[in-house]
């Protein structure tokens, strides 16, 4: 060309004044819709030659929870890439405690050891793995890395037997570790119970566990349900726990079949409900699922279903079925009185005078060691003889005002010693003790009310009563009803302390869970 034409060359500069985020924003969510896993993985790849890129899904083979449990370890790399949080407070599960700094991790390197090998693991929104191992003979770049998959396997088959732990479900599964906590400590010897039918209880939950040759031998279904019944506080509840107890620990002592999981259900007020609880049943089977409460759960609106779960087409082999109830006159009859539904009821009324002696007597071994307070074995069928139609709950709150009171009879006054309630046994000097003063003016106090409540009048001959039990707690807090699964995974039974080297997990509520990520090694639901 003779003459040049002339150009214009336009520079993009950037926008006069302080910097607008916002814009970056609207540029950086406006693109057209990618995957953003391939970009990593391509990326990975690109600027680690030499090692196999595995992708995996934190929900389904968490590699922190299985190093926390101790299975491994792993170490955050701050130098050589970046790391990104979210920081937040975690509220305290009770008021008298405090609450603590949390984060949620969005993105982490971590350099992960087990079984003697290196891994290098980056973590991106919290839920997925990216795992680099080096590559060797014979394995091809693109993977699969056998040392990988060696280590994926071995955590799901940690996560598979994991059957000494407790499901919890209340509107989502969870593993409860508190509860295990409190199963772990429960046992017969600490169940006041009568004799032959703790020996019953025990002997048909592990022979129904040891029969499934029998029942398919006689063609029946290798399924079993017993219902616990009678007015509250006397001991359902823990031996319920302490059947647990028996099925998680004393089988592995007596060298039988792997342990029995079992799945708690507090609260099923839908069908939904109800179809998940049964699924996780099939699923983990064999198991004993436990239905508290169980009026709660079979309700007008959900009994048709329940029913068809329960006795429909699907096979519930495996499940040994215990449900509780304070309301027995109450319960459906297709519930109650159907064959094949619960197989034996088990009834806990009031204790008479002779296991309220026994339990007077559990409460004086335990404050054996208090030289404070003086408790004759004398003072134990006194106090019983003064209790009568008290349950074991009415009793321990007798005897916890009762110690409170001592506890600050210095500062308050102390109690009435005049007109003693008459009593037919050795009573020449009881009222010196001030133990049976005190418990006899609660006593008192707690009748009363014991007076005011309209409960079922059963006969005392045939009691069966345990100590009183604690209420399983709550675990950490839900969205909307949204999968927890994860977080489930990540929080359920293992300590803080433990599960992390940083801060611990924000509530999921406040993490972040809405990315459209798609990918075929990852798919949010």
């Amino acid at each position: 060309m003779a003459d040049s034409e002339s150009f214009s060359f336009i520079e993009k500069t950037a926008r006069p004044g302080p910097h607008h985020l916002f814009d970056d924003l609207v540029e950086l969510t406006s693109a057209k819709s990618a995957d953003h896993d391939l970009q990593y993985v391509s990326v990975l790849r690109e600027h680690n030659p030499g090692m196999i890129l595995t992708c995996t899904p934190a929900n389904n083979v968490s590699l922190l929870t299985f190093a926390a449990a101790g299975f491994a370890t792993y170490e955050l790399d701050r130098e050589t890439d970046s790391f990104a949080s979210w920081r937040g407070y975690y509220p305290p599960q009770a008021r008298s405690q405090k609450g603590s700094l949390a984060e949620a991790v969005d993105f982490a390197k971590y350099h992960y050891k087990w079984n003697n090998e290196d891994f290098i693991l980056y973590t991106v929104g919290g839920y997925i793995q990216y795992i680099l191992k080096e590559c060797r003979d014979g394995e091809h770049p693109l993977g699969p890395s056998r040392v990988t998959d060696e280590l994926i396997k071995s955590i799901g088959d940690w996560m598979s037997s994991i059957s000494d732990v407790v499901w919890v479900y209340d509107n989502y599964w969870r593993r409860d570790h508190k509860m295990w906590t409190e199963i772990e400590k429960s046992s017969w010897d600490n169940v006041i119970l009568d004799e032959d039918m703790k020996e019953d209880l025990t002997t048909v939950a592990n022979k129904f566990f040891d029969s499934k040759g029998v029942y398919e031998e006689l063609g029946v279904p290798w399924k079993r349900g017993l219902m616990f019944y009678g007015p509250p506080g006397n001991g359902k509840t823990i031996s319920i726990k302490a059947l647990m107890h028996e099925l998680l620990f004393e089988r592995k002592k007596d060298g039988k079949p792997d342990p029995i999981p079992t799945l708690y259900v507090k609260t099923a007020p839908y069908t939904f409900d109800i179809g998940s609880v049964f699924r996780q049943a099939r699923t983990l089977a064999p198991c004993m699922l436990v239905l508290e409460d169980v009026e709660t759960i079979v309700t007008p609106d959900t009994r048709s279903y329940f029913f068809n779960e329960m006795d429909g087409l699907e096979n519930n082999d495996g499940l040994f079925i215990v449900a509780s109830t304070n309301f027995l006159d109450k319960l459906d009859p297709g519930l109650t009185k159907r064959p094949s539904r619960f197989d034996r009821k088990y009834k806990f009324p009031i204790p008479s005078e002779h296991e309220r002696t026994l339990y007077c007597e559990y409460w004086r071994n335990k404050l054996k060691n208090k030289k404070s307070i003086d408790f004759p074995s004398k003072l134990c069928p006194a106090m019983a003889h003064i209790t009568p139609g008290f349950s074991f709950a009415f009793l321990q709150e007798c005897f916890v005002a009762t110690l409170l009171i001592l506890a600050r009879e210095e500062d308050e006054k102390k109690p009435n010693m005049s007109d003693p309630k008459p009593y037919d046994g050795d009573n020449d000097d009881l009222d010196d003790y001030k133990l049976w003063v005190a418990f006899k003016q609660q006593a008192d106090i707690l009748r009363k009310e014991i007076n005011d409540q309209k409960s079922e009048t059963m006969p005392a001959d045939a009691a069966v009563f345990s100590l009183p039990a604690m209420e399983p707690q709550q675990a950490f807090p839900t969205h909307d009803g949204r999968d927890v699964q994860r977080a489930a995974l990540n929080t359920s039974f293992l300590s803080v302390s433990s599960r992390r080297t940083l801060l611990p997990e924000l509530p999921y509520a406040s993490q972040k869970y809405d990315f459209n990520i798609n990918s075929a090694a990852y798919e949010r639901r």
